[in-house]
């Protein structure tokens, strides 16, 4: 039986609390949006004051600074389960420093990498590194999510950790899905590895998806041969597309993509060939 999996919102997120209108902002480029929404003349006579979080305001803190209304929210207990209730995270940080990422700096989710004690007892994983874990911490999750039946490790796993023993466990939790990454062509052996892992551990190919960053560091050409070598296998590829941590405005073509070779029309070509096409063609 396939799982209903709740779709995650994709934008700010809103709830009332009290008589504060508070958000919880996804992406740097929704800011201005909910600066729009909060500079409404029916936000003062509605709310007492407005309550900002979430990674993009983590990552831009003096965004609202200027706004005596607006105040930055601290740790709001269950707000994942708010915006998803079927989402929990088993630990926090990430211990590597990956330059395209917002959270091994320490912006986000804070500084260094913890296991929690204890968490909702949910199917889809937000952890950033959930291998990064203590083998005993791993076996605590899985043993836990075995009594779902399904998973979604929904951050992704990462290559390099990947072991036959962490695959072999990960299938005992029935029908996991795994989220993988190939960020450069450089991991292409570590990923295969990973791969046939899964693969002979009993995982079905429909099981297995893989996020690629594209328009990092590398042009159209290297994005399309790394999107098709994973598509080559019969599973999945996700192109994602590189933001800077502090950009406004999605999709756009920054000065360092375009001299990479990018433009707007390479960025939806291969973003619509492997979301749109094989989709359509499966």
């Amino acid at each position: 039986m396939t799982p209903r999996i709740i779709e995650w919102p994709k934008q700010t997120f809103y709830w009332r609390e009290n008589n504060n209108l508070c958000a919880s902002i996804p992406f740097t480029w929704e800011l201005p949006k909910v600066r729009m929404v909060v500079c409404q003349k029916q936000i003062f006579d509605q709310w007492e004051k407005v309550i900002v979080g979430g990674p993009a305001v983590q990552l831009m803190p003096d965004y609202f600074s200027d706004l005596d209304f607006v105040e930055i929210g601290q740790d709001c207990p269950g707000i994942l389960q708010r915006i998803n209730p079927q989402a929990t995270r088993t630990t926090t940080g990430c211990p590597n420093r990956c330059k395209f990422c917002g959270i091994g700096t320490g912006a986000i989710e804070g500084e260094g990498f913890r296991e929690l004690e204890d968490w909702p007892d949910n199917p889809v994983l937000c952890d950033n590194n959930f291998l990064a874990s203590s083998i005993e911490h791993f076996d605590r999750v899985i043993d836990r999510l075995k009594a779902h039946g399904w998973a979604d490790f929904n951050q992704g796993l990462d290559i390099r950790l990947l072991t036959p023993y962490h695959a072999k466990r990960l299938k005992e939790i029935g029908r996991p899905i795994i989220r993988l990454a190939l960020d450069s062509m450089s991991l292409k052996d570590k990923w295969m590895e990973a791969y046939d892992y899964l693969r002979s551990a009993g995982f079905p190919k429909s099981l297995i998806k893989t996020y690629a960053l594209i328009g990092f560091t590398t042009g159209p050409d290297e994005a399309w041969e790394r999107c098709r070598f994973v598509d080559d296998t019969g599973t999945v590829v996700l192109p994602m597309w590189f933001h800077a941590l502090d950009q406004l405005e999605p999709n756009t073509i920054t000065e360092q993509q375009a001299n990479l070779g990018w433009s707007d029309y390479e960025r939806r070509r291969i973003m619509q060939w492997f979301y749109w096409h094989k989709k359509a063609v499966a």
